[in-house]
Protein backbone atom coordinates (compact mmCIF):
# COMPACT_ATOMS: atom_id res chain seq x y z
CA UNK A 1 0.00 0.00 0.00
CA UNK A 2 2.02 3.00 1.24
CA UNK A 3 5.28 3.37 -0.65
CA UNK A 4 6.76 6.81 0.03
CA UNK A 5 6.15 10.26 1.45
CA UNK A 6 7.59 13.45 0.01
CA UNK A 7 7.27 16.79 1.73
CA UNK A 8 5.72 19.65 -0.22
CA UNK A 9 6.77 22.86 1.53
CA UNK A 10 4.85 26.12 1.08
CA UNK A 11 7.37 28.90 0.40
CA UNK A 12 7.21 32.60 -0.44
CA UNK A 13 9.79 32.36 -3.22
CA UNK A 14 10.60 29.04 -4.90
CA UNK A 15 13.67 30.40 -6.70
CA UNK A 16 15.27 31.75 -3.48
CA UNK A 17 14.46 28.53 -1.64
CA UNK A 18 16.07 26.46 -4.40
CA UNK A 19 19.19 28.62 -4.03
CA UNK A 20 19.30 27.98 -0.26
CA UNK A 21 18.94 24.22 -0.58
CA UNK A 22 21.45 24.01 -3.46
CA UNK A 23 24.10 26.38 -2.10
CA UNK A 24 23.90 25.53 1.61
CA UNK A 25 22.79 21.89 1.68
CA UNK A 26 23.94 20.50 -1.67
CA UNK A 27 20.53 19.60 -3.10
CA UNK A 28 19.93 19.64 -6.87
CA UNK A 29 16.84 20.89 -8.69
CA UNK A 30 15.48 18.16 -10.95
CA UNK A 31 12.28 19.90 -12.04
CA UNK A 32 10.60 23.28 -11.84
CA UNK A 33 7.37 24.77 -13.18
CA UNK A 34 7.92 26.73 -15.24
CA UNK A 35 11.33 25.33 -16.15
CA UNK A 36 12.97 28.77 -15.88
CA UNK A 37 12.19 32.42 -15.23
CA UNK A 38 11.97 34.84 -12.34
CA UNK A 39 8.82 33.37 -10.79
CA UNK A 40 8.62 29.63 -10.24
CA UNK A 41 5.47 27.95 -8.92
CA UNK A 42 6.89 24.55 -8.04
CA UNK A 43 10.14 22.60 -7.85
CA UNK A 44 11.50 19.21 -6.87
CA UNK A 45 14.92 18.98 -5.24
CA UNK A 46 16.92 15.83 -4.55
CA UNK A 47 20.02 14.81 -2.65
CA UNK A 48 21.01 11.19 -2.31
CA UNK A 49 17.76 9.36 -1.37
CA UNK A 50 15.83 12.48 -0.29
CA UNK A 51 13.25 14.38 -2.37
CA UNK A 52 11.66 17.68 -1.34
CA UNK A 53 8.96 19.54 -3.21
CA UNK A 54 8.59 23.34 -2.96
CA UNK A 55 5.43 25.19 -3.93
CA UNK A 56 4.89 28.95 -4.05
CA UNK A 57 2.47 30.18 -1.37
CA UNK A 58 -0.29 31.63 -3.57
CA UNK A 59 -0.10 28.73 -5.99
CA UNK A 60 -0.52 26.18 -3.18
CA UNK A 61 -3.35 28.18 -1.57
CA UNK A 62 -5.17 28.23 -4.93
CA UNK A 63 -4.99 24.43 -4.82
CA UNK A 64 -5.89 24.16 -1.11
CA UNK A 65 -7.77 27.29 0.05
CA UNK A 66 -7.80 26.01 3.66
CA UNK A 67 -4.07 26.85 3.83
CA UNK A 68 -4.74 30.58 3.44
CA UNK A 69 -3.07 32.58 6.24
CA UNK A 70 -1.45 36.00 6.27
CA UNK A 71 1.98 34.65 7.12
CA UNK A 72 3.63 31.28 6.55
CA UNK A 73 4.39 29.87 9.98
CA UNK A 74 6.22 26.55 10.06
CA UNK A 75 4.24 23.86 11.83
CA UNK A 76 6.56 20.93 11.26
CA UNK A 77 10.20 19.91 11.28
CA UNK A 78 11.95 17.77 8.73
CA UNK A 79 13.96 14.90 10.23
CA UNK A 80 16.84 13.97 7.94
CA UNK A 81 18.99 10.90 8.63
CA UNK A 82 22.60 11.01 7.41
CA UNK A 83 25.54 8.65 7.64
CA UNK A 84 28.01 11.10 9.27
CA UNK A 85 26.29 13.80 11.30
CA UNK A 86 29.52 15.20 12.81
CA UNK A 87 31.13 15.78 9.41
CA UNK A 88 27.99 17.42 8.04
CA UNK A 89 27.73 19.62 11.13
CA UNK A 90 31.31 20.84 10.58
CA UNK A 91 30.53 21.49 6.90
CA UNK A 92 27.31 23.45 7.57
CA UNK A 93 27.72 25.21 10.94
CA UNK A 94 29.20 28.40 9.47
CA UNK A 95 26.99 28.42 6.33
CA UNK A 96 23.53 28.26 7.92
CA UNK A 97 21.65 29.50 10.97
CA UNK A 98 21.67 26.79 13.60
CA UNK A 99 18.45 26.02 15.45
CA UNK A 100 20.33 23.62 17.74
CA UNK A 101 24.02 22.77 18.12
CA UNK A 102 25.28 19.21 17.66
CA UNK A 103 24.22 17.25 20.73
CA UNK A 104 23.29 13.80 22.03
CA UNK A 105 19.52 13.41 22.37
CA UNK A 106 17.64 11.73 25.20
CA UNK A 107 17.02 8.83 22.80
CA UNK A 108 20.74 8.37 22.10
CA UNK A 109 21.11 9.99 18.67
CA UNK A 110 23.67 12.61 17.68
CA UNK A 111 21.89 15.45 15.92
CA UNK A 112 21.73 19.17 15.18
CA UNK A 113 19.14 21.40 13.58
CA UNK A 114 19.23 24.28 11.11
CA UNK A 115 16.74 26.84 9.83
CA UNK A 116 16.14 27.02 6.09
CA UNK A 117 15.54 30.40 4.45
CA UNK A 118 11.79 30.15 5.21
CA UNK A 119 12.19 29.45 8.94
CA UNK A 120 11.58 25.71 8.67
CA UNK A 121 13.64 23.56 11.03
CA UNK A 122 15.65 20.72 9.52
CA UNK A 123 16.83 18.26 12.17
CA UNK A 124 19.83 16.26 10.97
CA UNK A 125 20.59 13.03 12.76
CA UNK A 126 22.77 9.95 12.62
Amino acid sequence: MYEAVTTNIMVKNVKKTIAFYEEKLGFQKVLSVPESGDVLNFAILVKDKISIMLQEQHNLIAEYPALNTEEIKPTFTLFITVSDVAALYEELKDKVTLAKELHKTFYGKDEFAVFDNNGNILTISC
